[in-house]
């Protein structure tokens, strides 16, 4: 008697999909602020933007019904660079919230990257290109199809910060899979760009005409020294784990009230130079420590080789 037994067609082995099923909600929450900051920046670059081309002036440009806080922003520009800030500080606050609840995941990783693209990558190139256009009066200068060798320019910079912003922060997400110690950053930190190109843009509604004109000039130059130092290796420290948290000397103390009392008096000014110190505070460090001369270490007399000198003492021993 034969049996015929109908064999099923074996099903291919496919990797099973990983479904996402909870999440931490303060931290995302927050990383979710940063991100709403950086695309409020960018509304507020647009609508400078819409002024620069209908030919208002900026101190035609009105911004918020309060005078006070016209007096601080005083600018649709310098709302989108406050919000470049305010973006930073929920992007501290969400890392802290995750570390302290216990809930650091690859879910927070990954959109806290994706939202750091926006406010510190895209956010700031925008802006910066706003400021241009408002300050040259001409609506379509700045561009890659710009007839002027200076738009195109400007565009193309501010079009590489942008990219290294994202291959700064994509590096980071692949190196923190294999780091867990973080000491320090290899590389300036993409909210550390930003702040710089947010301070000088704070700065400049906030100072007088020749200024104004060196930081429009320079800016192309400012926003591709901080593309090359995103992506370099180039250590620097944290600044939270560095200055704030931890036991620190009296002096240290000290410093910051003499800072804090500086900044509140002259906000602006010392905003820019504090931003601009950190950016330059990783190369210079850098080459300072290349340039000294390594010393070589001390030579005692049968520490090279300390197992002639056990031989013979064990020779002695025997002889003994």
């Amino acid at each position: 008697m034969t049996v015929v037994v109908k064999m099923s067609p074996e099903k291919p082995n496919r990797p099973r999909r990983r479904r996402l099923k909870y999440i931490a909600v303060l931290p995302t929450m927050l990383t979710l602020g940063n991100l709403l900051c950086g695309f409020a920046a960018i509304h507020f670059a647009l609508r400078a933007m819409v002024a620069a081309g209908a030919g208002v002036q900026a101190a035609e440009d009105a911004t918020l019904s309060s005078q006070f806080v016209e007096r601080l922003l005083p600018s649709f520009l310098s709302i989108g660079a406050v919000l470049i800030f305010l973006g930073m500080l929920f992007d501290m606050l969400d890392g802290l919230a995750a570390r302290l609840a216990n809930k650091v995941s690859a879910f927070g990783a990954q959109i806290d990257s994706l939202a750091d693209v926006v406010s510190f990558g895209v956010a700031p190139a925008i802006l910066a290109i706003a400021m241009v256009m408002r300050e040259w009066s001409y609506h379509s200068v700045v561009s890659p199809l710009s007839g002027r060798p200076a738009g195109r320019a400007i565009w193309i910079c501010a079009a590489a910060y942008a990219i290294c912003a994202a291959i700064r922060l994509a590096r980071y997400n692949v190196e923190q899979m294999r780091d867990t110690t973080h000491r320090n950053f290899h590389g300036l930190p993409s909210p550390g760009a930003a702040a710089v190109l947010a301070a000088l843009l704070t700065l400049h509604e906030h100072t007088t005409e020749l200024v104004q004109s060196i930081i429009v000039w320079s800016l192309p130059v400012t926003m591709l020294g901080c593309a090359f130092l995103m992506i370099s290796r180039i250590p620097y420290n944290r600044i939270t784990e560095t200055y704030l948290f931890g036991r620190r000397p009296f002096n240290h103390v000290a410093l910051l009230l003499v800072f804090l009392i500086v900044f509140f008096s002259f906000m602006t000014e010392t905003l820019a130079v504090a931003c601009m110190a950190y950016a330059l505070y990783g190369p210079v460090a850098w080459l300072l420590g290349r340039s000294e001369p390594e010393e070589d270490a001390p030579v005692t007399e049968g520490a090279a080789d300390p197992s002639p000198s056990l031989s013979e003492s064990t020779k002695e021993q025997k002889s003994g």
